[in-house]
């Protein structure tokens, strides 16, 4: 596979990803884009609230299902005698992609409206603290590796003949306030809603339920790989809000 292939394909990737988490972003919120939480595409099938309910819950579930397995150290070591090391976390961020654009074009809206503050300093607070949550997990992946996690890293290294370096275990900044800086980050922007609708609600729920059953596992998986040094860091750190959990 040649170098430029490799280059070119991370950066493609990275930019597929990156575009495709705004939209998710903006999906969320209700804003600037066509397909949105409370606006159906022309595929979603017109359903009634309860089957809308359980497709939508079952998108959920499929897209967290593709998120977790595909990252999972059973799968990698399987799937990367077929996609070379170097494009494996490239090829991860096309399918997130894909998984995430069947979740927006088939979701089905659900009606009714719980709340809303649009208009309102609360509501102008909850939209700043939508985007404040999702900026923390900008940020968090800098603290960490942003471009590991988004493929470049891997492709520059083959690219540059540079043997990857072992990873080193690591707390910085947010990271000694919560084990999980990016999943804080991702619970704040979902539950900061200035209009809450059914649909909203239900994605929300989901969303938190796959969160912290993610963070479960994942955690199995350090320990296993971290040892001691990550169970210290449990019983120092917690989970995802400061002084709490």
């Amino acid at each position: 596979m040649s170098k430029t292939f490799v280059f070119g394909y991370s950066l493609l990737s990275y930019a597929i990803g990156v575009g495709t988490l705004i939209y998710l972003i903006l999906f969320i919120a209700d804003l600037y884009v066509p397909v949105t939480i409370n606006t159906a595409s022309g595929l979603a099938p017109q359903w009634a609230a309860p089957a809308a309910i359980f497709l939508n819950l079952a998108l959920i579930l499929i897209w967290g299902s593709q998120h977790s397995f595909m990252a999972s150290s059973i799968f990698k070591a399987v799937w990367t005698r077929i996609v070379p090391p170097a494009i494996e976390r490239s090829t991860y961020l096309l399918f997130v992609a894909l998984m995430t654009a069947v979740l927006v074009l088939f979701w089905r809206p659900v009606g009714g409206v719980l709340w809303d503050l649009s208009g309102t300093p609360w509501g102008q607070i909850l939209t700043g603290s939508y985007f404040f949550g999702w900026g923390i997990v900008l940020f968090s992946s800098f603290l960490i590796n942003h471009f590991q996690l988004f493929g470049l890293q891997q492709a520059y290294q083959m690219v540059r003949q540079v043997q990857p370096k072992g990873e080193i275990f690591r707390t910085p900044l947010l990271y000694r306030l919560v084990r999980h800086p990016m999943m804080t980050g991702v619970l704040i922007a979902l539950w900061s809603v200035p209009v809450l609708t059914v649909s909203r609600l239900i994605f929300n729920l989901a969303m938190t339920v796959y969160v912290l059953v993610g963070i479960y596992f994942e955690e199995r998986t350090l320990v296993k790989e971290l040892g001691e040094a990550y169970r210290a860091y449990q019983r120092s750190t917690p989970r995802v809000v400061p002084g709490v959990y």
